[in-house]
């Protein structure tokens, strides 16, 4: 029979085991962010430009990690994949552009110069721009490809979208500027492919310019064939009350006052009738899809022909019937800065699950174009309602920091995590940025605190991220259970001095959950091990003493014999 000291003994040696495995495995912050892997150490080109890289990890192998490659000087889009988390990296020679359309580097702000996507059996897709010379330079009749691939990159078969090639005057069209989100519903007989884009009419001008609107086109067949592109404003701009919301932020548009125009436009203009439809569009259109096959697509309007410009909102259009019709409802109110949202669907809360969306903006009056923090909203009613913003960058409110381009990734497990562009540590240099990273594993209630994920600051003087350049998006984000894979541009390795241009390369770190496995280095192993067998070793010793010390007390249970003692002497 145990006795109660040995018991007591026993529970708090359980305990100690306890907290020394949940020191060592703990879910709730990263365990560590291992060092920056140079994804494009093969290229020794000193005029080598990469443009931030998309990132996804196979949720059936996460071992098997791809990243887009896009080089802006070469203007060609390639891959990179890792099979072991992310450690190590390869360039597949197979092109994912079909040879007609060579070209994927598109002049672009805030995303991405290609997106990834995993379907069923490891079959990977690929949205990305094309064009050739004969479409006029990198501005003009850019089409829209996606490429499927069943061995990780080594093959690809391409499908194109939407095709402009040909396009003259005002119908010359820009359709991939920039190509904005991809997803696939993997749950029925066939991948429903989703993909989003910004259609730019690039020689329709003020006053009668036409505005940039956000279009998605579904394939039912795997990629195979696409419908025609599907305009996802689908007329909330007809609501006269939207409009009318809309116009009244113009005299507001700048901290001093009210801003006028001198110069009235043509009468019969778009100008002149501000309070129309046709003056409202949208862009930065970002997918995501439930367990129910419903897609979600959150998006910034936009106005044209409206001076001085309207503030932004975020729409939500959602469809229950694979893009054939569309919902519309709105996010935010009229707002000086809402714009860059992700949006991403998780199971966790109601029946409907949640959907989480991550943007820039500021809270500041005004428009003040330093002032940027990353703000989080969720609805658990499939979009009808949403929480208040609650800002997830930690740094010092009271400075003017400018926090952007976020990213947002879902877990299998339903751990949250974002990522986005921040320049806290600027020494100085002007604009210079890290990428930081926050996560919730209780479905967006509490974030941890952040973590910077880069080594190192980024020059932007150098490269072109910035520098009216404004090549940039949010860092590429993929994620597993134990693990998410980062990825950003980084000018490490340009000449010292080189200001305006140069060497920018592609950079990736994992952060890691798990303590073992995942892609935790050999050395990690080993000291987690040896922390492991110092605490099975210190709860021997512990029972041990304990059994001794039971062993010297007398016993509570031992009888008297009724015989006279021995004598002694």
């Amino acid at each position: 029979m145990m006795s109660n000291r040995f018991r007591r003994g026993f529970a708090l040696a359980a305990a100690v085991g306890t907290i020394a495995a949940a020191g060592v495995a703990s879910a709730a912050e990263p365990l560590r962010v291992t060092q920056p892997v140079q994804l494009t150490k093969g290229d020794v080109d000193p005029g080598r430009t990469y443009t931030t890289p998309s990132v996804a990890v196979d949720p059936g192998n996460p071992q098997r990690v791809v990243a887009t490659v896009s080089e802006a000087r070469g203007r060609k889009c390639g891959l990179a994949r890792s099979l072991d988390g992310g450690r190590t990296w390869n360039t597949p020679d197979a092109s994912p552009s079909p040879a007609s359309y060579p070209f994927c580097f598109t002049a672009n702000f805030g995303v991405a110069q290609g997106q990834l996507a995993f379907g069923r059996d490891g079959r990977l897709y690929y949205a990305l721009p094309g064009w050739d010379v004969q479409d006029a330079g990198n501005r003009n009749n850019v089409s829209l490809v996606v490429a499927r691939s069943d061995d990780l990159g080594d093959s690809w078969e391409s499908t194109i979208v939407r095709n402009t090639r040909g396009k003259q005057e005002r119908e010359v069209e820009n359709a991939a500027r920039p190509i904005t989100s991809l997803v696939v519903d993997t749950r029925g007989a066939s991948d429903v492919v989703y993909v989003t884009w910004t259609r730019t009419l690039t020689n329709a001008v003020a006053p009668n310019a036409e505005p940039v609107k956000p279009f998605v086109a579904v394939s039912r067949d795997g990629a195979k064939t696409f419908s025609e592109p599907i305009d996802l404003t689908a007329g909330v701009f007809n609501d006269a009350r939207i409009r009318a919301d809309a116009l009244k932020t113009t005299t507001t548009t700048t901290p001093t006052g009210p801003t006028t125009t001198t110069t009235a436009p043509p009468a019969d203009s778009r100008a002149a009738q501000p309070d129309q439809a046709g003056n409202f569009g949208g862009r930065d259109a970002t997918l995501t899809v439930d367990d129910k096959g419903t897609v979600h697509v959150a998006w910034r309007a936009q106005s044209a022909n409206i001076t001085p410009a309207t503030f932004n909102a975020l729409f939500l259009s959602s469809s229950t019937d694979q893009g054939k019709t569309f919902t519309v409802t709105q996010i935010t109110p009229w707002v000086p800065r809402a714009r860059q949202p992700a949006l991403r669907w998780s199971p966790e809360g109601t029946g409907s699950g949640t959907l989480h969306m991550v943007y820039e903006g500021t809270k500041r009056p005004g428009n003040v174009g330093d002032d940027l923090d990353i703000f989080y909203v969720r609805s658990t009613d499939a979009g009808k309602t949403w929480s208040e913003p609650r800002v997830l960058n930690d740094d010092d409110q009271a400075e003017v920091f400018a926090n952007g381009l976020p990213n947002m990734s879902v877990a299998p497990n339903g751990r949250l995590d974002v990522v986005w562009w921040d320049l806290r540590n600027d020494p100085g240099l002007n604009y210079a940025n890290d990428v930081y990273h926050t996560a919730s594993s209780d479905n967006g209630q509490t974030w941890s605190k952040n973590l910077r994920v880069t080594d190192r600051i980024v020059d932007r003087r150098i490269g072109v991220f910035g520098r009216n350049f404004d090549v940039s998006a949010p860092p590429g984000l993929g994620a597993s259970d134990d693990f998410i894979v980062v990825g950003w541009d980084d000018t490490r390795n340009a000449t010292p001095g080189e200001l305006g241009s140069g060497t920018q390369d592609l950079f990736t770190a994992a952060v890691q959950y798990a303590a073992v496995g995942g892609g935790t280095s050999r050395a990690t192993k080993i000291v987690l091990a040896g922390f492991a067998g110092l605490v099975a070793v210190g709860l021997i010793l512990l029972l041990v003493a304990l059994a001794r010390r039971r062993a010297a007390e007398p016993s509570l249970e031992r009888k008297p014999s009724g015989k006279a003692p021995a004598a002694v002497g």
